[in-house]
């Protein structure tokens, strides 16, 4: 009985001894802080440079490469004119170095901003600011008034004021977490 509860534990022992954990990506501030550590199980939101969003578990880092599991929830037909809701998932792979931008701090939720003001406010702001100017310029063409009349620059002008902040929180929230800007990312490869 001592000997094979022995041989047990030494083959046991023997298989962690041998086994090795995958490469890893590290998000580092440019002072070398570290950020957030990427691994095979962890979860990574993320924008590629040619617009494709990333959000997924990460299966496996190995030559360069992320290979990651998504899934999204789709309609799907079933029977007559009748829809259920179903998981579609798919693995994807590509070079850790076509990602653009990094998702990864508190303001995201599986990979999409939350709150008003970060999403809807800036667009709403460009929407407005731009229709009021628009409509009172043709409003004016029409009437055939003058522009001078009754305030109508000062009002105008707010307008704009308006469609231009939008503009730049929109622009300012847009580059907060893109490569090279404020961090770098850094592959850790695993030694054999």
């Amino acid at each position: 009985m001592k000997s094979t509860v022995i041989i047990i534990l030494l083959l046991s022992l023997s298989q962690v001894t041998f086994s090795q954990t995958s490469d890893f990506i590290v998000l580092k501030k440019r002072n070398n802080r570290t950020l957030k550590t990427y691994y095979p199980g962890a979860f990574i939101s993320a924008v590629t440079y040619h617009g494709f969003e990333i959000n997924g578990y990460i299966k496996s880092i190995r030559n360069d490469s992320l290979i990651i599991r998504q899934e999204e929830l789709r309609l799907m037909p079933a029977g007559v004119g009748g829809t259920k809701v179903d998981t579609f998932v798919y693995t994807v792979g590509f070079d850790y170095r076509e990602i653009e931008k990094f998702n990864y701090t508190s303001q995201y939720t599986w990979g999409r901003k939350k709150g008003f003001a970060v999403v809807t406010l800036p667009k709403l702001m460009m929407i407005g600011g731009t229709g009021y100017v628009l409509l009172e310029l043709i409003n004016t063409a029409y009437r055939r008034e003058s522009l001078n009349d009754d305030g109508k620059l000062l009002s105008m002008g707010i307008g704009v004021a308006v469609a231009v902040a939008g503009y730049t929180i929109n622009r300012v929230s847009k580059e907060h977490n893109r490569v090279g800007k404020k961090y770098k990312v850094v592959y850790v490869r695993n030694s054999e």
